[in-house]
């Protein structure tokens, strides 16, 4: 009986496995589906990742035009040596092979990082000495030293290993380096090249391979195990020069090379580094090429797999080349004809009033030291200058909204202070002035009254001259931030917003320490401006008081299926207004009225240029005399800016020609880039 019942429970218990059984591999499958359906795609990824990896090669970069078209910077195409790094590579080998089959020279240095003109530091040849030298760490280290060297190397502490690497290079001097040869600094100049490659990343070693090197490498490839092939690599060209503003690309700086890799740079990787060429980075990159290698045990096999990438896109600027190179010419025949006055400089900013496109950015110093001029173009954004009276229809323009311009007329004669001092025009004998004629003759006394009515100084008159009693409080300093602020809405002292990555914005001086000065400051010999500021300001008042954006964008372009010509357009530069001044229209024609009479009044500062050949330009514009201490010296900041035609401002000018005697080198200067300026562009004289 007993025996009868244990029986009748083996199905039961068979019958329990045989679920678990099913439980178990039903749980199984629906794992298996939701794996392959869920996270099927996923997974495939994650394996591609183990058996591939993708390295990029740059491509060519945009090309940049002037706006008739011209090509500024283009592209060449060179041989170059790529070297593609491997794990556990031996790299001084590999260099001490190359070195057989490159021209390398060891002494001077560019910008672009190319071999053949690469300079071999003391750093890399004592780096290079360690790698070569096994026991270079026991001669150069105590007993004590070499042994704490060893336990933090077997511990593979990276911080205290380096400063024992310090003290090694520290210690390593004339005596070892002196010993290297010359095949040994190619062998180095050529170790460092590869030294910055990163595994399987595609590197320059050199561009410009000659058809000798090119030949003798070709002949030994099937050495190198696929780490060194030959391809062709681009590099700028400047058909019509390499003006300043277009900039520079080289090895991405040290202290920025983290932010590369994080944007897909690899470390080696040529990139904009000034001007244009880093401004609009972005944009001219392009798509680099890739490579693609499939991996076995961790390690690359076979031939990767090559996907082309895409040239940058290609800018359009607001730049005239011929303008640019004509304007060069008339700053270096002004200034040699000037050269006994003591001229030894000058600069020009030509830009659109209206869209703040500029046309032309020049500057060029003559070195008596070799009787040849340097292009110093870049000190048109870089250096800042007291531009003198050019100020003063800012000066007028933030009395206006102080309240502080005088209704009628005043008479031009000194200022005599209570503490001692003297402030007169420039020019005596000019008589009673109201705001235009004040502007015509260059009234120091008139733009003084201004400054000295919004700090609150009493004016007294005495006959021959005023006598201004002059007060050092809250309302002078309230004066002087109130007059700074007027001039930085018209961009005096303050960011252009022009598109490039770095400009000037000028001195500051803060609140003059002698109340008096603020009357200097409110003729231009205080503070300081770049010429591009003051072709923003004259800007400003030209266009009716809107405080436009000057740009060398113009527009962004697709590469063209034609490389004569330019592509499609991607997008085009905005109008961009900052600010529009705080003044009425009459206020502002008020000053357009008396820039008008500074060229075309009978007692205007600069009558020659409304008068005899320059009368059809129908010039408005004002002068700068600011004088440079010591007195004794006798030198002079002579400027200019203005605009053409008065009635329908076209283009807007500032000039500067510093540190020369009292002559009319800004007046001679201004009168050849209007007559250049419109002999290119003829129908803007147009009604």
């Amino acid at each position: 009986m007993n025996k009868k019942k244990k029986k009748n429970h083996i199905p039961f218990r068979l019958n329990v496995l045989f679920l678990i059984i099913f439980l178990a591999f039903s749980t199984l499958i629906l794992r298996l589906g939701y794996v392959q359906i869920v996270h099927g795609e996923d997974y495939v990824r994650e394996l591609k990742k183990t058996q591939t990896v993708t390295t990029k090669i740059q491509s060519p970069r945009g090309l940049m035009y002037d706006t008739k078209g011209r090509l500024l910077v283009g592209n060449t195409a060179k041989n170059a040596l790529v070297f593609t790094r491997k794990p556990d590579q031996d790299l001084i080998k590999l260099a001490k092979k190359l070195s057989r089959y490159l021209d390398v020279s060891t002494k001077e240095n560019v910008s672009d990082g190319d071999l053949s003109t690469s300079q071999v530091t003391v750093r890399d040849m004592k780096d290079y000495w360690i790698a070569t030298h096994p026991k270079i760490y026991e001669e150069k280290l105590s007993a004590d030293e070499y042994e704490k060297y060893k336990k933090a190397s077997d511990a593979k502490e990276k911080a205290k290993m380096n400063a024992y690497y310090d003290k090694v290079l520290a210690r390593i001097g004339e005596k070892e380096l002196g010993q290297l040869t010359t095949d040994d600094l190619k062998v180095i100049a050529i170790w460092r090249k590869l030294e910055q490659g990163t595994n399987l990343t595609p590197t320059y070693v050199k561009i410009g391979l000659s058809q000798d090197e090119l030949a003798r490498i070709g002949e030994h490839l099937n050495e190198f195990d696929g780490t060194i092939d030959t391809s062709v690599a681009s590099t700028r060209t400047y058909p019509e020069g390499h003006f300043f503003f277009l900039g520079n690309i080289k090895e991405i700086p040290r202290h920025e090379v983290d932010n590369y890799l994080a944007d897909g740079y690899n470390r080696n990787d040529l990139v904009g580094t000034s001007n244009l060429e880093q401004q609009y980075e972005d944009i001219l990159r392009g798509v680099p090429m890739t490579y693609t290698y499939k991996k076995k045990n961790g390690k690359p096999v076979g031939t990767p797999k090559k996907v082309e990438g895409r040239r940058g896109d290609d800018l359009v600027l607001t730049i005239d080349a011929d303008l640019q190179k004509k304007i060069g010419n008339i700053l270096e025949n002004r200034i040699r004809e000037f050269l006994g006055s003591h001229a030894r400089s000058a600069y020009a900013v030509v830009m659109n009033p209206h869209t703040g496109g500029i046309l032309a950015m020049v500057g060029r110093t003559y070195d008596p030291a070799t009787g040849k001029f340097k292009d110093t173009s870049e000190g048109t954004i870089l250096n800042a200058f007291q531009f003198g009276s050019s100020v003063k229809g800012a000066t007028v323009l933030t009395g206006f909204q102080n309240h502080a311009v005088p209704a009628g007329r005043i008479v031009d004669k000194p200022f005599r202070f209570n503490g001692g001092g003297k402030f007169s025009s420039f020019t005596s004998g000019i008589g009673a002035v109201n705001v235009t004629e004040a502007l015509e003759h260059s009234s120091n006394i008139f733009m003084g009254t201004i400054a000295g009515r919004m700090a609150g100084f009493q004016f007294a008159d005495v006959g021959s001259a005023y006598k201004v009693r002059v007060f050092n409080g809250p309302k002078y300093v309230h004066a002087v931030h109130a007059l700074r602020d007027g001039y930085n809405q018209f961009g005096l002292g303050v960011h252009t917003g022009v598109d490039l990555p770095f400009e000037s914005t000028g001195y500051n001086g803060g609140v003059p320490d002698q109340p008096g000065k603020i009357m200097q400051f409110a003729i231009g010999q205080f503070d300081t401006y770049t010429p591009l500021q003051m072709a923003q300001y004259v800007s400003t008042i030209a266009n009716g008081g809107k405080r436009i954006a000057p740009h060398l964008l113009e527009s962004v372009h697709a590469p063209g299926d034609d490389p004569k010509k330019i592509g499609p357009t991607i997008k085009t530069y905005p109008t961009k207004v900052l600010n529009t001044v705080a003044n009425t229209k009459q206020q502002i024609d008020l000053v357009h009225e008396g820039f008008y009479l500074v060229t075309h009044g009978s007692g205007g500062t600069a009558k020659s240029l409304g008068t005899g050949v320059n009368a059809k330009y129908k010039i408005a514009g004002k002068t700068g005399t600011a004088q440079l201490a010591p007195i004794e010296r006798g030198l002079y900041n002579l400027a200019f800016i203005g605009y053409a035609p008065y009635d329908n401002p076209q283009v807007a000018v500032a000039i500067i020609a510093p540190e020369t005697r009292e002559n009319h080198i800004n007046l001679y200067i201004a009168q050849d880039i209007f007559k250049t300026y419109f002999s290119l562009y003829p129908d803007q004289l147009k009604d």
